[in-house]
């Protein structure tokens, strides 16, 4: 008898923390078939999420300075070769533009994801890097088909090598986590009606937009209270402005959350409010835990997400009830972001309406579906 071989896959990833394209890997690695083995290399030892298989560790720190990130960046090369040497993976898949481009001068196998709409999130070095670099991977793996559209476009990379799966979501597991109850001193925070978002405190996200919408929500639900989940580095600069609008009692700003599930299922309604994204998994996981979503209608994903049968170019110009959750435009967003979101907390109806288009849309994401998008690793 043939003996079959098993398929040797790797992930390479900056960390196993907080982040989508993090959960992403935690999600392939325990529900890719038996036939593929898989193991992970990270620039850093941390590990949010749970994992199936080895963990390497090429222990680069971050360095702010332009010498030592120069320097870093080629022991990362140098570090990353040796562990391909003896593990001799038969796919390298990379996750995020650092990840990439030292997977595209390390391996000849090179898959490389991309995750963000690269016209808004690249700048500098890694634009023309991605210009220059991402033709040489065999296949490029894009989580939208806006990001997909971007690469074609806007860096010249050949339409044949991309690729787009969508972000998978473990329903199952989100809905178990999400019955878990809060401690007292957040079950408290709940007994209002609570707006809630979830993310990086980064440019990226523009929190500062939803901190100022919510201002104005207040003018009509009065008892409303706004809860941010998640750390970064424009924590101090938000804390200053919930201070200087003086909504210190009612922002509550919770950090980093184990199990965030428990808190976006006590929550109304789930507000996004970022510059731009790829395909945004918080919007994902709170469809999953049923809450109603108003999100700008940022490049890109959301409206794939919201409006999956519209036109991928369009954008709102206005509130858009669309037929997964509402669109607001990105331009003018704290206006549109409040009435929005009045609007959710003001029509119990149209929240219960909205509440269970967001778990019908959120099984289409299931693992059990798109891992089917991923088996093509072990043929």
């Amino acid at each position: 008898m043939k003996e079959i071989r098993t398929t040797k896959v790797m992930f390479f990833l900056p960390t196993l923390g907080v982040g989508g394209g993090e959960r992403v890997v935690s999600e392939l690695s325990l529900h890719l078939p038996d036939s593929i083995e898989r193991s992970i290399a990270l620039f850093q030892n941390h590990v949010s999420y749970p994992y199936k298989g080895e963990l390497f560790f090429l222990n680069i720190p971050v360095a702010n300075a332009l010498f030592k990130k120069i320097y870093y960046f080629f022991v990362a090369i140098w570090r990353f070769k040796k562990i391909l040497k003896k593990e001799k993976p038969d796919y390298v898949i990379s996750f995020g533009a650092p990840a990439n481009i030292i997977n595209l001068l390390s391996h000849k196998k090179t898959m490389i994801r991309v995750d963000n709409f690269m016209s808004s999130a690249s700048a500098g070095a890694y634009r023309m890097l991605i210009k220059s670099l991402y033709n040489r991977a065999p296949q490029i793996i894009c989580v939208s088909e806006s990001s997909a559209k971007d690469l074609e476009e806007n860096f010249n990379i050949k339409k044949e090598k991309i690729k787009v799966i969508y972000n998978p979501l473990n329903v199952a597991e989100i809905q178990r986590l999400s019955l878990e109850p809060l401690t007292s001193d957040y079950a408290k925070i709940f007994e209002s009606p609570v707006i809630i978002t979830m993310g990086r405190l980064s440019k990226q996200k523009g929190q500062w937009h939803l901190i100022r919408a919510f201002r104005e929500v207040k003018n009509t639900v009065k008892n409303a209270k706004l809860v941010i989940l998640g750390t970064g580095e424009l924590e101090p600069e938000l804390k200053q402005l919930i201070r200087d609008l003086g909504l210190q009692s009612d922002i509550h700003l919770l950090g980093w959350q184990d199990n965030p599930f428990k808190f976006l299922a006590k929550a109304r309604v789930f507000a996004l409010s970022s510059l731009w994204e790829g395909l945004p998994y918080v919007l994902l996981e709170a469809m999953a835990c049923g809450l109603p979503i108003v999100s700008v209608d940022c490049k890109s994903g959301p409206r794939e997400i919201l409006a999956p049968n519209t036109d991928i170019t369009k954008e709102a110009n206005g509130i858009e009830l669309a037929e997964y959750g509402i669109l607001t435009p990105v331009a003018n967003s704290q206006q549109f972001l409040k009435d929005a979101i009045i609007t959710v907390l003001s029509d119990k109806s149209l929240a219960e309406a909205l509440s269970k288009k967001s778990l019908q849309r959120a099984n289409y994401f299931d693992v059990s579906n798109i891992i089917k998008e991923w088996e093509f690793l072990g043929k």
